[in-house]
């Protein structure tokens, strides 16, 4: 896999938690800063993805509620 080298400020708290987490796992913090990266960027695809079906959804039923409107006037 290729990284590219990226800098950030993370609080106090979480510095501290991340290097707890790192050496009760043995994990390197970086592996650990990549896979929460990763997981976020899924989370929020995720939630796209379904907010854009509720989207469509939701245009769709318009659309038939507009076409039952019709078909019952007729």
């Amino acid at each position: 896999m290729s990284t590219v080298q990226y800098s950030t400020k993370l609080t106090p708290e979480q510095v501290k938690a991340l290097r707890k987490i790192s050496k009760e796992t043995h994990i390197p913090q970086a592996v650990l800063i990549r896979k929460a990266v990763h997981m976020l960027i899924e989370e929020l695809r995720n939630k796209a993805v379904s907010l854009n079906f509720l989207s469509l959804v939701k245009k769709k039923v318009k659309e038939d509620e507009e076409l039952l409107k019709k078909l019952a006037g007729s």
